[in-house]
């Protein structure tokens, strides 16, 4: 298991996202999940970026668990700043 566990951080850059956007959205019909599952691929992608630019900015940082870490940090990351421009794109 412990050779996995940086497959299953980085896999869980996905998966939190995208089960916390389905969570927060009221009409759960098809058509909305679907383009939850695509933000949520888009914030690993995010996530993924961050972890690149970290890693090229501080070699040292080239081991599995915590490049994978920063996958999932940078896809939460990608989701905060979402929901943050969701607010305020809101015309209230």
């Amino acid at each position: 298991m412990d050779d996995h566990l940086p497959s299953w951080i980085t896999l869980s850059g996905f998966i939190l996202p995208a089960v916390i956007l389905i969570l927060r959205e009221n009409p759960r019909d098809m058509a909305a999940i679907s383009f939850l599952l695509i933000i949520a691929a888009l914030c690993m992608l995010g996530g993924l970026l961050f972890s690149a630019l970290w890693m090229y900015l501080l070699p040292e940082l080239i081991r599995p668990l915590i490049s994978s870490l920063l996958v999932l940090v940078g896809a939460l990351l990608g989701l905060i700043l979402r929901s943050l421009w969701m607010q305020l794109a809101k015309p209230d």
